[in-house]
């Protein structure tokens, strides 16, 4: 475990240094915009998507420093696709602290002396084009590794299915994710609902391990039995991290967790621990279940009364029961491939998903 945080702490450091160092964001007008598109980025996180990519080159014996600039691009690629997620779920915290869109209406009240409609217009038009600017430098910091000595071929092949593969599963996931919100939620199925985090958390864990494993090897092999169990990994760790996400989002400390509690209840979303409540639940409770959707305000009591139903009918412990075996599927998806220090880091961060508490 001390090798794994140690790994993962050396990770972030390295990303955030690289982040810093770029000059990307400065050649940006007007500088507020610059400001926004580096915010995400520079906020740290937990950074396992750049560790994927890292943990994946090392894995089949590729040299790390070859990498960095990918990992970095991932990490950039996949904090524009939260930029673009808080406006549309209207979010005003990220980690804990304002949300891109908000940040900028407040700027613009501020600086612009803007009136409120104005300022939030303002918000959250310059937070879209902060992050269609992320997508384009994550674009280029991918295609920079040819700087460290990656084959042009490869590079381009790498480039290419970042914005085609990538681009439209992880969009079309998040599509999904927008549309379950305008339907019965008792409508949306199970498969649905897993197919969404395929798409929405899955296709950016597969690249980016995709990604470092081509690195390593010098070729882009997604049908391939090392890169098939890569993702078969990804799959089943991105399920069991946003079902565990699903869990923080009604169970976890909200100081801790960085979004307002109950947040899904309150967008009407279909999480499979909603799913599994409305088929747990008599007639007169599922009243009372569906009594919490959409709510301008969670107190500590509606909060505290959601939780009593999801635990009282089985359906907290049945989504614990499923990320366990998530878990356990994408260990199992490990074992072919070579056993060395960075298969045991990705072992250990499945493990880690179980225990997170952000």
């Amino acid at each position: 475990m001390t090798a794994f945080k140690d790994e993962l702490r050396r990770v972030g450091e390295q990303i955030g240094e690289f982040l810093k160092q770029d000059a990307f964001p400065e050649t940006i007008r007007p500088a507020v915009l610059g400001d926004a598109v580096r915010d995400y980025p520079g906020r740290g996180g937990k950074r396992i998507r750049p560790a994927l990519v890292l943990w994946a080159c090392e894995l089949f014996g590729g040299d790390r420093e070859q990498a960095v600039p990918a990992a970095a691009a991932v990490e950039i690629y996949h904090n524009w696709t939260l930029v673009h997620d808080d406006i549309i779920d209207r979010d005003e915290l990220r980690r804990g602290r304002p949300t891109t869109h908000v940040t900028l209406r407040d700027h613009a009240a501020s600086r612009l002396n803007a009136p409120p409609e104005q300022a939030a217009a303002y918000g959250e038009s310059f937070a879209i084009l902060a992050g269609d600017i992320q997508q384009g430098w994550a674009v280029e910091r991918l295609a920079s590794i040819a700087d460290r000595g990656v084959d042009p071929a490869l590079v381009l092949t790498l480039v290419r299915a970042m914005q085609t593969k990538l681009n439209r599963e992880l969009i079309s996931g998040e599509a999904l994710d927008v549309e379950f919100e305008l339907l019965d939620p008792a409508a949306v199925s199970e498969a649905d609902v897993m197919g969404m985090i395929g798409g929405k958390t899955g296709a950016i864990m597969e690249f980016a391990l995709h990604c470092g494993a081509a690195i390593a090897k010098g070729a882009y092999e997604p049908e391939s039995p090392d890169f098939a169990a890569l993702s078969r990994y990804a799959a089943d760790l991105a399920a069991a991290f946003q079902l565990q996400d699903d869990m923080l989002g009604v169970f976890g400390d909200e100081k801790v967790f960085g979004k307002p509690l109950c947040s899904d209840f309150q967008e009407a979303k279909p999480t499979l621990l909603y799913l599994e409540a409305v088929q747990r639940l008599p007639a007169e409770r599922r009243g009372e279940l569906d009594a919490g959707l959409r709510l301008p305000h969670y107190s500590d009591d509606d909060i505290a009364h959601i939780r009593a139903l999801l635990t009282d009918c089985g359906a907290a412990d049945a989504v614990r029961e499923r990320i366990a075996r998530l878990s356990a599927d994408s260990r199992a998806a490990l074992r072919p491939l070579p056993d060395n220090l960075w298969r045991g880091l990705l072992d250990t961060l499945v493990e880690q998903m179980l225990i997170r508490s952000v």
